[in-house]
C-alpha cells in the first residue's frame, strides 16, 4: 500500500507534538495580553522560571510533560482536550494541508 507524504506527516509523533506545541504557546500568549502581564508575572502566574517563559515565548521552547501542560492549560483559563481517534476512521485527506508542511 502507497502512503502518500501527508500521511508520511501525520504518523510521526513530531508533528502532533508541534501541533499542541503551538495551541498552548497560543493560549498563554492570549493569557498574558488580555491580562496584561509581563513575563515574570506571567512566571509567577504559571509557577515556571522567568527563564523557562522567556524560552517559551522567544523560542517557541514548550517541551512540557503532559501534567505540566494540562497544568499550564487551566492556569490560563483553558480546558485540554484530547482524543485517540482509530487510523482507519480518518481521512488524511481531511488534514488541511497547512498543517501537513
Amino acid at each position: 500500500m502507497k502512503v502518500n507524504k501527508r500521511e508520511q506527516i501525520l504518523n510521526q509523533p513530531s508533528y502532533w507534538i508541534e501541533n499542541i506545541n503551538a495551541l498552548l504557546y497560543n493560549a498563554i500568549v492570549d493569557y498574558m495580553e488580555q491580562h496584561n502581564m509581563k513575563q515574570k508575572d506571567l512566571a509567577a502566574h504559571l509557577n515556571i522560571s522567568q527563564g523557562r517563559v522567556s524560552q517559551i515565548l522567544n523560542d517557541g521552547d514548550i517541551n512540557f510533560s503532559l501534567e505540566k501542560v494540562i497544568q499550564i492549560a487551566l492556569k490560563v483559563g483553558m480546558y485540554p482536550s484530547f482524543k485517540l481517534e482509530k487510523k482507519s476512521n480518518v481521512s488524511v485527506e481531511d488534514f488541511d494541508d497547512s498543517l501537513v508542511k
